[in-house]
């Protein structure tokens, strides 16, 4: 009997603590959370509908981007270190049941059509889905830019992504320029990839 009390009064305690903690990020979510301009066009108001993702964006000058392998949707190899010191790389992780994430996406395939003959790589990385999700999803969309699977997510591990979409932009040298969690429009990408001065 007093083991059974001790066990109830520890679950409460865990409880009430887990509880406490929640409802202070939460609150701390809130507090931080951009006001919504209702005079903004749809275009314009991209990040703002990303209501349960932290929005920020982050200059990280000094970081270097970790390598990484991982297959395309045909099935290649590819690596991060394969564009060192040959291209700049807009980096997104995404998934298809990510509603942000499926906003940003037509912003991304313009970028990617205005910059494709540029020294610009666009790599999506898609989080814990199967192959054919993923391809269905593309050619659905007729998307065109480079996705790669993270089918066990070692790669968002490795950039410890906790929410999603997530975009880094990294220079030749495969420094990290900047950070942006939450989607973004169109105008947003290019002033990220204006500052990695694209040829």
């Amino acid at each position: 009997m007093k083991t059974n009390n001790i066990i109830w009064s520890i679950a409460t305690i865990l409880l009430i603590i887990a509880l406490y903690v929640t409802t202070n990020y939460n609150e701390n979510l809130t507090k931080n959370k951009p006001s919504n301009d209702s005079t903004t066009s749809p275009s314009s108001n991209i990040t703002s509908q990303n209501i349960d993702l932290p929005v920020a964006s982050e200059k990280i000058p000094a970081d270097i981007a970790i390598n990484f392998t991982a297959e395309d949707l045909n099935g290649n190899k590819v690596s991060l270190s394969d564009y060192k010191g040959q291209k700049n790389v807009f980096l997104n992780f995404w998934a298809t049941w990510c509603p942000p994430c499926r906003l940003e996406m037509p912003e991304i395939e313009k970028i990617y059509q205005e910059y494709k003959d540029k020294d610009l790589i666009i790599l999506t990385v898609n989080l814990g889905e199967d192959k054919n999700t993923v391809n269905e999803f593309i050619k659905n969309n007729n998307y065109n830019f480079k996705v790669l699977l993270d089918s066990d997510q070692t790669i968002s591990q490795l950039y410890n992504i906790t929410s999603i979409p997530v975009s880094y932009f990294i220079d030749k040298e495969g420094n990290i320029s900047a950070k942006q969690v939450g989607s973004m429009t169109e105008d947003q990408m290019k002033t990220y990839i204006n500052n990695l001065n694209i040829k």
